[in-house]
């Protein structure tokens, strides 16, 4: 009696509005990709720092006036085109400062495949010029919808102690295709604590309508604190699709 052998071929179906999933290919699948759909998740209460914010991130061994943490509450939306967000800290005079931390798509490139991706945020970092090392510092995997907190911690982009002084502190995300909301907040930091509150403005002014993405962002700064006693998302080497 002759063996056969048993092939698996790739299955190909839709998802959705012209969504194409294709088996096999689980590289591809998954929120922070603009080509699926986010996968829901359960919300959480507020607190200061997420509890899934457990793994360790890149720290800096520089001694800085104080570490800045930035809360913000992240929802899902099941929608093409949309769940990407990157923070990131300007001067008082509007020149970039650092990136802390950008959706992995669209930091690790995917703003070549889909140009409404995150477009204030890589015009002031100058994204497309960005080291392989700063891209893989600041690559941030998909988070579940809750609250979360991002870290500065009062270096540059070089990695250099910043001066005291008032910054800026910014969030933008992308809610469906071109439609965004920009987060904006200064914050001074030196030799006392402080808080502050970002405001939200929508791109278009009736980008709002298409979903909430991001809310509640704020930040406080902890003088004399290290970024080595908090706990971080971890970065990922992966463009997450």
């Amino acid at each position: 009696m002759r063996s056969t052998k048993k092939i698996l071929a790739p299955v190909i179906g839709t998802l959705g509005a012209g969504v194409i999933i294709v088996s096999g290919m689980s590289h591809f699948a998954g929120a922070d990709n603009p080509f699926s759909l986010s996968q829901p998740s359960s919300d959480r209460s507020f607190s200061s720092a997420s509890a899934s914010d457990t793994s360790a991130a890149h720290v800096s061994d520089v001694k800085t006036l104080g570490l800045i943490a930035i809360n913000y509450r992240l929802f899902h939306l099941d929608q093409l085109a949309s769940n990407q967000i990157a923070f990131w800290i300007e001067d008082e005079k509007g020149h970039y400062v650092k990136t802390l931390r950008a959706s992995s798509f669209t930091a690790g490139g995917g703003y070549k495949m889909r140009a409404e991706a995150l477009p204030e945020w890589r015009k002031a970092a100058n994204w497309a010029h960005a080291s392989k090392s700063e891209i893989n510092q600041v690559k941030l995997p998909e988070q579940k919808a809750g609250n979360h907190t991002v870290y500065w911690d009062c270096t540059d982009a070089a990695g250099k102690a910043v001066k005291p002084g008032t910054y800026v502190y910014k969030a933008e995300g992308n809610i469906y295709w071109q439609n965004r909301v920009v987060f904006t907040g200064r914050i001074t930091i030196g030799k006392d604590n402080a808080q502050s509150t970002a405001q939200a403005v929508y791109k278009p002014s009736g980008a709002k309508s298409h979903g909430v993405l991001l809310d509640q962002v704020r930040a406080g700064f902890d003088s004399g604190k290290s970024v080595a006693s908090v706990k971080q998302d971890p970065t990922t080497s992966t463009q997450g699709s």
